[in-house]
């Protein structure tokens, strides 16, 4: 019999750098960000970043930055030894439910085209597609840039 764990997400903090980084690495790769530009991300004080644990392991992370009235969601990552059981969802719900009781009314994202899964989820919670930008990651990949409104979400 498996043990199951809760899900907790909280506000990421400097001693989660370190787990952060590799859950990037291990989503990204090459292209991942490093330590020092997330550890930029949590001081900026227009920036909410959150970390999913699962177990008392770092299993994902979100952050978005914000002004008063708009976001936009900078990075998103879930390990994947723990992909598919929702912490991405958990993530987006969080981090929407705090930048709606902010006053933020709508958030925008880019995506890979390639990227399925993403983009399902995306749909999911609400977001529309709004543009294709060619040539949008450093390999040359195309994005699409996806907004929501929480008004009509």
């Amino acid at each position: 019999m498996s043990a199951t764990y809760r899900l907790s997400i909280r506000r990421a903090t400097r001693d989660d750098l370190a787990a952060i980084v590799r859950v990037e690495k291990a989503s990204f790769g090459r292209d991942a960000w490093e330590r020092e530009c997330f550890a930029g991300y949590l001081s900026a004080p227009d920036c909410l970043f959150l970390v999913a644990e699962k177990a008392g392991i770092v299993a994902g992370y979100a952050l978005a930055v914000h002004n008063q009235k708009r976001s936009e969601l900078d990075s998103i990552a879930v390990a994947p030894s723990h992909r598919g059981g929702g912490i991405a969802a958990a993530l987006m719900n969080r981090l929407t439910a705090i930048l709606r009781r902010r006053g933020v009314s709508t958030m925008t994202l880019m995506v890979r085209l390639d990227n399925a899964a993403a983009i399902a989820l995306y749909r999911k919670l609400g977001f529309r597609r709004e543009r294709r930008i060619s040539g949008y990651y450093e390999d040359g990949a195309p994005a699409w840039r996806m907004r929501v409104s929480f008004e009509s979400a």
